[in-house]
């Protein structure tokens, strides 16, 4: 029947350079442990897991971005004393480390019944263990608080105040700046914007105010403290307002309760934090201000398989501050008591200070540091915050992406033997083949589909299709190992990667089966990553009017995916690979580099925003720019994927007519990182085949030292498509991609004849079109 089911050919299991490979190889997985949020208690937790990994256990962090920023830096970021990257944790790469699951998505929903976590156009995750650590965000209950910018989440914050930066050094207008909040962190931000400033603020241009509700600043500081930050802030010429209670956030400036109104161009929000909304509907006890009730072993009351730590926790017996030195000092606690819950071991409480070291960044290289009442302020203390802050964030950059369980003298694994701390494991005596009762859970709760061609599909033996009347049937197949640790993000992958074959052929797709290898897991795991995969599979499939008609299912080594696609098109409207004629236009429809990037990001040397655009263009979908370049009358069309570019352009100069081409090297649209990846080596296991295909360009020097040179043959999953248009359409064409969201299609060459002689190396490199021919 389709679905089939059965055992993998071997038991072997591979080595891997990465530890989160390895682990999944060695050890079957029989628990998952899911993390919520990437706060600095996570991050500690990941941290220590890549040092002492718990086999058996599936770590999976999810968080809406795959960087964290560090609280404590955050004003040396605002001032310019650190750039981005500096004051930010890089959670995919920590995730790697660790041998943990990176999920990029937003947590919209929690239910501790069903153990489900859901997400935005996604089906929901499942898991065994729950850990919460999504922080705060500055509570907008004043009137008009959408007017201003709260200072969470960070990126959104960021990127405004680079904005406004730029306008002020633009614009000759003057503007004054407000930041609502009188607390510590009002008094940072306001301070490191007037560092950040200086110069304007000097010449008169621009003002910075602290708007705050108490008597001094800050707020719930001791005298000695306030005395030293206003000294700061009058140095800064910052203008303090206080007793002033915001009433309203209004367009051009704030209006206090006494109807008070202060003129303020621009606004930051600074005040009191408050939780998650979607905590309302978790059934989990809360406090007055709906952050999430823990005992002092950080666990729910009522729920010992839920977690939560930072901000987002609340003590019943004695609520803390909402600082981050509390997070940092409940991650270890937290590690333990999550290993401890999965094992069947003792808890530790989380026993908090009474009083701690605080140190109060003041803009320019200088802070105030503050306990038991007793202050002082310098530059010496600025370099003693700065030296702690880069030593914390040092554990996270400088951890290496091998990691060996032997460093720590830990080799603890768990297993079906751990009794009633594991869910039972199916007996691995009959072939070792996956479940039925799992497969068809996970295949129950699919997206519906429809489709008047597929007569017989899932359930029966054989899919039945039926031919339109006067199509031709056209079919591929791909198959794919997991590019990425997100089960539903591979599956859309996957799918598109397949189906971009017939978007090639310019054919209309109508049915797909899967092949998939999943890893030895507990039942309930492996019927987790079956519906995740096919969810993501058949998204894609859906909204490109494709159904799912069946496919097959076994155990394996690694987790692999793969479709055979099935379309229709007339006879006339197919396109081939060859055919293109001299003077043709070669246009490229997506950016190189995806092989390059994604190499680096295994061996933990790709920046997260790298990463973050080679998924975005990976899951654009070809469909749309098959149509426009056929719309514009192109003569060949093929995808480019894993032989590279000129492995692809080759096939479309052969034929029954050799062709050459005159490949403009400057044109070719390149991913964000993916000539610094080819400058640094990292490039794709794949390279040196394809680097094969370099000989039959005619003028390799002096391109061969430049990093566009190995891009060249840089394989591509779910690469873009390369169609050869007439020139008088070769304008328009593109012009139509770029409308469609092909935001990078480029005119990369123009086709040539070639003597007999040059047939060897057709392939002739220029930096630009210098004719223009192709517009």
């Amino acid at each position: 029947m389709l679905f089939r089911l059965s055992s993998p050919a071997g038991r072997q299991r591979r080595g891997s350079k990465e530890s989160g490979a390895r682990s999944m190889q060695q050890y079957p997985h029989y628990q998952d442990l899911v993390l919520v949020g990437g706060g600095h208690a996570h991050a500690i937790v990941l941290q220590m897991w890549a040092m002492r990994p718990l086999h058996g256990v599936r770590l999976t962090l999810v968080s809406p971005q795959s960087q964290t920023a560090y609280s404590g830096m955050l004003p040396g970021m605002v001032a310019g004393h650190y750039d981005h990257d500096d004051a930010h944790i890089d959670l995919a790469r920590l995730c790697r480390a660790a041998g943990a699951r990176f999920i990029r998505a937003r947590v919209e929903a929690i239910d501790p019944e069903l153990r489900t976590i859901t997400m935005p156009g996604r089906p929901d995750l499942e898991f065994d263990l729950l850990s919460i650590d999504v922080g705060s965000a500055p509570a907008q209950k004043i009137p008009g608080a959408d007017k201003a910018t709260p200072i969470k989440p960070v990126d959104a914050f960021w990127g405004q105040w680079q904005q406004l930066q730029k306008e002020i050094g633009t614009s000759k207008k003057t503007l004054a700046i407000g930041v609502v909040g009188g607390g510590a962190g009002g008094c940072e931000l306001s301070m490191a914007v007037a560092h950040a400033l200086r110069e304007p603020i000097g010449d008169g241009r621009v003002s910075v105010h602290l708007v705050t509700r108490g008597e001094q600043v800050p707020e719930q500081f001791p005298p000695m403290a306030q005395a030293l930050v206003a000294k700061e802030m009058q140095r800064l010429q910052i203008q303090v307002h206080e007793n002033w209670s915001v009433a309203a956030i209004e367009t051009d400036g704030v209006r206090a309760s006494d109807d008070r109104f202060l003129p303020l161009d621009s606004v930051m929000l600074c005040t009191g934090t408050g939780a998650p909304g979607w905590l309302a509907d978790s059934g989990l006890e809360r406090d007055q201000a709906g952050f999430l009730r823990v005992d002092n072993t950080l666990r729910a009351p009522g729920h010992g398989h839920i977690f939560a730590a930072g901000d987002v926790a609340s003590f019943a017996d004695r609520p803390l501050p909402k600082a981050g030195v509390y997070a940092v000092r409940q991650g270890p606690i937290l590690f333990h008591n999550l290993r401890a819950t999965l094992t069947g071991k003792p808890l530790r409480p989380f026993r908090p200070q009474r009083d701690f070291l605080r140190l109060l960044s003041c803009g320019s290289r200088r802070a105030v540091a503050v306990r038991n009442g007793l202050a002082l302020a310098g530059g010496a203390l600025w370099q003693w915050k700065d030296h702690i802050d880069r030593k914390f964030m040092d554990r996270f950059s400088e951890l290496p992406l091998e990691m060996e369980s032997s460093r720590s003298g830990s080799d603890e694994v768990i297993s079906e033997r751990d009794g009633q701390h594991l869910a039972p494991m199916r007996c691995n005596g009959c072939g070792a083949k996956v479940g039925a009762d799992a497969l068809s859970r996970a295949l129950a709760s699919l997206p519906p589909q429809q489709s008047p061609l597929l007569h017989r599909g899932i359930g029966d033996d054989a899919a039945v299709m039926q031919v339109p009347a006067g199509e031709l049937l056209v079919q591929s197949t791909d198959q794919l190992r997991a590019p990425v640790d997100d089960p539903w993000l591979f599956g859309r992958l996957a799918t598109l990667h397949a189906l971009s074959d017939l978007f090639a052929m310019h054919a209309r797709p109508a049915t797909a089966q899967t092949l998939v290898t999943l890893p030895l897991a507990a039942e309930a795991l492996t019927r987790r990553d079956l519906h995740q995969l096919l969810a993501g599979a058949v998204l894609e499939l859906n909204r490109h009017g494709c159904v799912l008609g069946g496919g097959h299912t076994s155990e394996g080594t690694e987790f692999q995916l793969g479709l055979s696609v099935n379309g229709f098109a007339p006879e006339e409207q197919l396109l081939e690979k060859t055919g293109a004629q001299p003077g043709d236009c070669l246009i490229l429809c997506k950016p190189l580099g995806i092989g390059a990037i994604l190499a680096a990001e295994g061996q933990g040397k790709a920046h997260p925003n790298w990463v973050e655009a080679v998924h975005a263009t990976m899951l654009q979908s070809n469909a749309s720019a098959a149509e426009i370049l056929a719309r514009h009358s192109a003569r060949t069309l093929t995808d480019i994927t894993g032989f590279g570019l000129l492995g692809h352009l080759l096939e479309t100069l052969g034929g029954e007519t050799p062709l050459g081409c005159t490949l403009y090297v400057d044109a070719l649209p390149l991913l964000p990182g993916a000539q610094t990846c080819a400058r640094e080596g990292w490039l794709s296991s794949l390279q040196p085949q394809n680097a094969r295909a370099l000989a039959q360009v005619a003028n390799p020097a002096p391109w061969q030292e430049g990093p566009r040179w190995p891009l060249l043959v840089d394989p591509q999953t779910c690469g873009g498509l390369l169609g050869s248009v007439p020139v008088e359409r070769a304008r328009a064409c593109v012009q139509a991609l770029h409308e469609a969201g092909y935001s990078q299609a480029a005119v990369i060459g123009e086709v040539a004849s070639v003597t007999r002689e040059e047939r060897g190396t057709p392939v002739h490199l220029a930096a630009t079109n210098p004719q223009k021919n192709c517009g």
